[in-house]
């Protein structure tokens, strides 16, 4: 990339700069990046010499380094895709059409800890739960309640529901736009059906096995192939979000999610298809976390490694080899102490996200240390998006740290450790084998005790924790504590109910039977669940029978 004659004079002036350097003074700490790489003082053409620019390349050309299109947000911004779920299917349809008043371009529903684990409303576990975490989706009715007026045929939508119940739940998605008169081969959006998240990601209730759990998530990709049934829709997320926020580090996001691609893609491919049959509408949210530069430089080196994933796999379709992701600021950045400041904390991630080369992109209220974010927080979190798109103008070159001696450098030390990492998963057997061993568990204990203790003795920084901490602090007047429905428990169960009375019982239980069977042998499971759901089948009654005939398993959760 540089002539030896220029690389000469380089070290010759980095000798004298090195002099003046010894002779100043440096902050008393460790100069490492998020995920514990060294950072020197300077980086110079020195530290990227052997790099060539066919390695980072072309925005919209392989190895797609610099971005998946040719002009990125010269022509189209990313979309702006808030995540929204709480109370009812109603109270949620009006925080969608709010958010869509002011400028929102995707919708996204976060669901509740009942739907997410496959119970019904009455289930006498559930009451408390109803709701509380997210919008409530067990039935038809509630698909007809959420999008009530909404022009889902245009925008895309994102249902963040994981493998156990991620067939009936999109399944009652797919049978309401039926019944609206929209053709779903044309509806676009996404379905997280994420096994990581499934697992470690949040702790589930009475969930399947994952092996089980892996076949479940392959059956709703290969029936919304291109060549099936939804071919705009994405039929899986990896969320390495989630993961993100258990603790772990850049390197480790990236290892967790491409070795959780990996095992979806062989099973796939051991089912008879071809990766280019499925492997572009696999889709990915990775996190927007507090180091600026380091997470720059992984969503760089994301791309490149999918780039080279994709050649070992032999994709002939170009579209198979850009890496398109979604990002969601930390949410384990922000603090309930001095909340404002997480305005600023999910400014700079957000820059960092687009800085980056995203495709879509949720922003944390300030509040969400506190609660379910407010309706106040959440418009305050669209115009942060808003106001890097309109008025920051960061958008007007692509890539445009790219050529940095430090982000190229950075770059490359992040792909070379995560295919290091990618190589231990492997060694533990690969995502499923480590998933039961409970090798990943330990990965996450041990990244979370080790980021808890450098909060703790002050190693790492956190405003109103360890650093300008407010004594006798009381919560800002301007964060407004939101409060979910308490009623929603009593609407879902009526709703539930009034489902059950008008449904016909008899043609449904032997639909749940067919079910069974289906389940018994192993075929896919979303042709029969379309069926079931159609007919007024709840969540709870679909994922009851993957319990019934499949057992429930027990993560090593260790400590």
């Amino acid at each position: 990339m540089f002539k030896e004659e220029t690389l000469k004079k380089v070290e010759e002036m980095k000798k004298e700069w090195s002099e003046s350097f010894k002779k100043s003074k440096e902050r008393n700490i460790n100069f490492v990046t998020d995920s514990g790489i060294p950072v020197k003082p300077i980086y110079t053409p020195l530290d990227i010499k052997d790099n060539n620019y066919a390695k980072i390349g072309f925005p919209g050309q392989p190895p797609f380094t610099r971005g998946v299109y040719p002009s990125m947000y010269r022509g189209r911004f990313w979309t702006m895709r808030l995540f929204s779920g709480h109370g009812t299917p109603e109270e949620t349809n009006e925080r969608w059409k709010y958010l869509y008043k002011e400028g929102e371009t995707g919708f996204s529903a976060a669901v509740d800890g009942l739907t997410f684990n496959g119970l019904d409303p009455d289930d006498p576990r559930a009451d408390p739960e109803v709701g509380t975490t997210g919008v409530p989706l067990y039935c038809i009715d509630s698909m007809f309640a959420l999008t009530k007026d909404l022009p889902i045929d245009k925008i895309s939508v994102a249902l963040v529901v994981e493998p156990f119940s991620a067939a009936p739940v999109c399944a009652m998605y797919f049978n309401m736009a039926k019944m609206k008169g929209l053709d779903i081969t044309a509806l676009m959006g996404t379905t997280q059906n994420d096994i990581l998240t499934m697992t470690i990601g949040y702790v589930p209730y009475k969930n399947v096995s994952p092996p089980n759990l892996l076949r479940l998530a392959c059956d709703f990709i290969e029936w919304c192939t291109p060549q099936k049934n939804v071919p705009r829709w994405h039929p899986i997320n990896f969320t390495t979000y989630n993961y993100r926020e258990g603790g772990i580090d850049a390197v480790q996001e990236l290892g967790f999610g491409f070795a959780n691609a990996i095992a979806h893609i062989d099973e796939l491919i051991a089912r008879g298809w071809k990766i280019d049959d499925f492997v572009n509408r696999l889709a990915f949210h990775l996190a927007a976390h507090k180091d600026f530069f380091e997470e720059i430089a992984k969503y760089r080196a994301a791309r490149r490694i999918w780039y080279k994933l994709m050649e070992r796999y032999e994709a002939k379709n170009p579209k198979s080899y850009q890496f398109r992701f979604h990002i969601q600021t930390a949410g384990s950045s922000l603090t309930a102490q001095q909340p404002m400041v997480n305005i600023i904390r999910t400014t700079i991630q957000g820059l960092a996200a687009v800085l980056g080369g995203c495709q879509s992109m949720h922003t944390n209220s300030f509040d969400e240390a506190v609660c379910l974010p407010s309706k106040e927080a959440v418009l305050l979190a669209l115009r942060t998006q808003q106001t890097i798109q309109e008025e920051s103008r960061v958008g007007h070159t692509i890539d445009p740290l790219g050529g940095s001696y430090y982000i190229e450098w950075l770059t490359d030390e992040l792909e070379e450790r995560v295919w290091n990492y990618l190589d231990k998963i492997k060694e533990a057997g690969g995502v499923v084998k480590a998933l039961e061993s409970g090798w990943l568990y330990r990965e996450m204990r041990d990244a979370f005790k080790k980021r808890q203790t450098n909060v703790e003795k002050g190693e790492e920084g956190v405003i109103g924790i360890n650093r300008y901490v407010m004594e006798g602090e009381k919560l800002d007047d301007n964060c407004f504590v939101f409060r979910t429905n308490p009623k929603a428990a009593q609407i879902e169960q009526d709703r539930v109910k009034k489902l059950r009375e008008k449904r016909d019982n008899k043609k449904l239980n032997e639909l749940l039977d067919a079910l069974r069977k289906v389940v018994e042998k192993g075929e896919n499971i979303m042709p029969i669940v379309m069926e079931v759901t159609k007919e007024g089948g709840t969540v709870g009654e679909v994922c009851n029978i993957y319990r019934e005939i499949l057992g429930t398993w027990d993560p090593p959760i260790v400590i």
